[in-house]
């Protein structure tokens, strides 16, 4: 299994070098800036970004023929799927993490006057690229071990629509169940915690589901 997720992060070596890159310079600009809407959007594209370079790398290790040669080895299809899996949910940590670094700067240096509700627009503001790119996960490994890598620029695009539309849809879902008017903080937490627990259970659900599928292929 080590191997395996070696494997899956060096496919991503090259892309994580540009991001990186990509990442403290708009960081930058948007703490020097300063921009209310500009802190707001930033932290939700670390995790995403980082788990659609995950997807993308499959593409790269088709065109290697490194995804041909790994199933000669002596690994069950099973544990190559469970090290994307793996892989994937890393990235989507380290880009929280790298969204939490980011707000911290920010209150450091601007203060807190971005946050409303304190705290819980933080932790959101944390989780809620983690959640998108848990979602991407669970949507796009299936589509790629049942189409194939050909698709893998379509997958993503899928992926990432079908998480936004999940996302949005859980969301319109617990408002009409806790009503029109503002919600307790313990209300919000919990709501929060619902749809981790429903993205976490969606993603062991669609590993399992892509181990299946990628056991019945030939390739």
């Amino acid at each position: 299994m080590k191997g395996l997720l070696k494997s899956c992060f060096f496919g991503i070596k090259g892309n994580l070098r540009v991001i990186g890159a990509a990442a403290v310079i708009l960081g930058g600009i948007c703490l020097i800036m300063g921009d209310p809407s500009a802190v707001g959007i930033f932290p939700f594209l670390p995790a995403p970004v980082l788990g659609a370079a995950s997807v993308a790398c499959l593409r790269r290790e088709s065109a290697s023929r490194w995804s041909r040669y790994k199933i000669t080895l002596p690994v069950r299809r099973r544990d190559i799927v469970k090290s994307q899996y793996i892989s994937h949910g890393i990235c989507a940590l380290a880009g929280m993490a790298c969204a939490g670094i980011f707000l911290c700067l920010a209150l450091i240096i601007h203060g807190n006057i971005y946050f409303y509700y304190g705290f819980r627009d933080v932790l959101t503001l944390i989780l809620g690229g983690g959640i998108l790119a848990v979602f991407m996960g669970a949507i796009a490994y299936p589509l790629y071990y049942w189409w194939g890598e050909e698709k893998t620029e379509v997958i993503i695009a899928l992926a990432i629509l079908g998480a936004v539309a999940v996302i949005l849809a859980l969301s319109m879902l617990i408002n009409f169940l806790t009503g029109e008017g503002g919600v307790t903080d313990t209300q919000y937490y919990v709501s929060l915690a619902v749809i981790l627990l429903i993205a976490l259970a969606a993603y062991a659900g669609s590993c399992f589901l892509s181990a299946q599928i990628y056991e019945k292929t030939e390739w």
